[in-house]
């Protein structure tokens, strides 16, 4: 009655079915002595990994709304810069950032823009509204969704996505670590699933074996990789230390562990 029959049997009852006599009898059945506190045990395992990484992806979230805004405005010092489409990469630049529908993006960027600038009755944004004649991007970038940040990050001009890059390498602490700066290209990449995963926790949809990207090749174990470039040291050791408890904490037989492993992505590592 609390989550309801569909978000777990349906969601969760794969690892546990007999593929050769469900295809049989063309209906669901599962391996001998399954229960469903073995499912439900996945869902449980599930939703504790999505409040763990929705906690440290608020985090990045965070960071790439402050940099972007403070690059952004740091650039264009008008009031209402972000609403010149002149002060945006051109249509040449953003295709040779690999990315498509350059018209489209920028117009849509500018109308929600324009949209929260101008008729958002979010308090903070009215109270900028009314008392400074303007909402400066720094505000403003508070009333955005993360995908909206993508959006603006991948339509900033090249040079400003580099800036963009060194600060966060700065706010991370990495500078002159092993990890170092790192390409907008890779920004752009790790951004796009970064997203997704914030998403997938926000909509409360699976996640230990979801799969974002054009191909969906990127698994969990990705997500890790591209979530230390925003990040401290400490904040990114938790966070794995934190993933490994839950595994121990929802351990099955060895067959389900292995299932688990390899959705999230970890047996292909100890390949």
């Amino acid at each position: 009655m609390r989550e309801g029959y569909y978000s777990i049997v349906n969601g969760y009852k794969a690892p546990f079915l007999d593929i050769d006599a469900t295809e049989k009898v063309g209906d669901d059945r599962y391996k001998a002595e399954t229960k469903f506190s073995d499912l439900y045990s996945l869902f449980l395992f599930d939703r504790d990994l999505r409040e763990l990484t929705f906690h440290y992806l608020l985090r990045v979230e965070a960071l790439v709304r402050t940099v972007c805004s403070y690059t952004f405005s740091e650039a264009h010092r008008e009031p209402d810069a972000y609403l010149d489409q002149s002060n945006y990469a051109s249509e040449d630049e953003y295709k040779r950032f690999g990315l498509k529908g350059y018209r489209y993006n920028l117009a849509k960027l500018h109308g929600e823009l324009f949209r929260k600038a101008n008729g958002n009755s979010r308090e903070f944004v009215e109270h900028y509204r009314q008392n400074h004649d303007n909402v400066p991007l720094w505000v403003l970038a508070n009333d955005l969704t993360f995908g909206n940040v993508e959006h603006f990050f991948n339509l900033m001009k090249p040079s400003e996505q580099i800036a963009v890059c060194k600060r966060i390498v700065d706010a991370t602490g990495h500078t002159g670590g092993k990890q170092g700066f790192f390409e907008a290209s890779e920004m752009r990449i790790g951004l796009d699933a970064i997203v997704k995963f914030r998403n997938i926790c926000a909509h409360d949809e699976r996640l230990y074996c979801a799969k974002v990207g054009k191909r969906r090749g990127t698994d969990y174990v990705h997500l890790l990789a591209y979530l230390r470039r925003y990040l401290t040291d400490d904040e990114m050791s938790a966070m794995i230390i934190s993933v490994n408890a839950l595994v121990e904490k929802y351990s099955w037989e060895s067959e389900m562990i292995s299932h688990l492993l390899d959705k999230m992505g970890f047996a292909k590592i100890n390949k």
